[in-house]
């Protein structure tokens, strides 16, 4: 089976000899501007080890540069339920791997991500061996698909805990800190835009809207609005398909505001704002609605969730029946 990463014969036997990271090449320097975050190597204060089937295959291979995931935690007594809290927003995470030895796989200590939570909020899942969650965005990919240099060790921060970045040792004598947090940002390119974008989403919150994971996932949501090329393409079918109106009330810009209105509508993640995250977009997720049904698709309803786009429009149906 293929992936964007890599070649796998099953499970337990990733094979390299392709770039796992495609992208790294395709890194550019983007326009800073004055609310550009701009990451530097004293940001790195964490490191983390990950797993998937004990070591047998990849954990979060699937994430990419500029993506968001839920970062799992043990619930081992010894180190939690404390551990997962220690890393702050804007504080940078090296995940790292150590896959076994296969006929077709060398195995070794991989590092994998440069991560940095977006939230405080602190996720749960029931029934769980890792129930804890940490919403991370990764900010930085390997240079190279190479294994750990072998005159550097991650032997005591291999137990699935967030560990200092003091942990990390160097069999070359004695490291300082700022040396190994050095190393380590050295072995990634970085890219900032996307926590920079995120942060600068900050329109038309609603008045409402609790601070902390509330406001966050708020801003995730209006982000994931904000795909220029995906957003012209769902405009593109619609208009094919004879539906550029609101997928809620039906009201159609282009007929109650002619020339001006031809061609406009606004596009609606369908996804919860209470759900947070950052998954990859596809046509179908996201709704063509009108302003004023977004803005209403934005705001909690009298039980505190979010109405998704059919129950926005059962809820108007509803009040036209109650009206005839």
């Amino acid at each position: 089976m293929e992936d964007d990463f890599c070649f796998w014969d099953d499970l337990a036997n990733p094979k390299l000899g392709l770039n796992l990271f495609p992208e790294r090449q395709q890194i550019q320097q983007k326009n800073i501007n004055q609310n550009h975050i701009m990451y530097k190597y004293s940001d790195l204060k964490w490191i983390k080890s990950v797993t998937r089937e004990k070591g047998a295959s990849w954990a979060y291979i699937e994430f990419k540069l500029g993506d968001t995931f839920d970062l799992n935690f043990s619930k081992n007594p010894k180190w939690y339920p404390t551990n997962y809290e220690k890393a702050m927003p804007g504080d940078l995470m090296v995940l790292f791997q150590t896959l076994k030895s296969s006929p077709n796989f060398r195995g070794g200590t991989f590092i994998t991500h440069l991560v940095t939570p977006l939230d405080n909020y602190i996720g749960k899942i029931p029934d769980s061996n890792h129930p804890y969650l940490r919403l991370v965005g990764v900010v930085g990919i390997p240079k190279n698909n190479l294994p750990l240099d072998l005159n550097w060790s991650l032997l005591k921060a291999n137990r699935g805990q967030i560990c200092i970045v003091d942990t990390l040792e160097s069999k070359l004598g004695s490291k300082t800190i700022s040396q190994k947090q050095n190393f380590l940002f050295e072995l990634f390119n970085i890219d900032n835009n996307l926590i920079t974008e995120i942060n600068n989403v900050n329109d038309d919150v609603d008045e409402g809207l609790e601070e902390g994971a509330d406001k966050s996932k708020y801003k995730l949501h209006k982000f994931k609005e904000r795909k220029p090329e995906l957003i012209a393409k769902a405009k593109a079918v619609a208009k094919k398909e004879n539906r550029l109106f609101c997928e809620v009330c039906n009201f159609n810009f282009e007929i109650e505001y002619p020339m001006i209105g031809s061609g406009f509508i606004e596009c609606h993640h369908r996804f919860p704002i209470s759900t947070g995250g950052l998954r990859k977009t596809k046509i179908e997720d996201l709704a063509l609605v009108c302003s004023n049904c977004h803005r209403m698709l934005h705001r909690k309803y009298i039980n505190g969730n979010y109405l998704l786009v059919e129950e926005l429009r059962e809820l108007i149906l509803n009040k036209m029946s109650d009206i005839r």
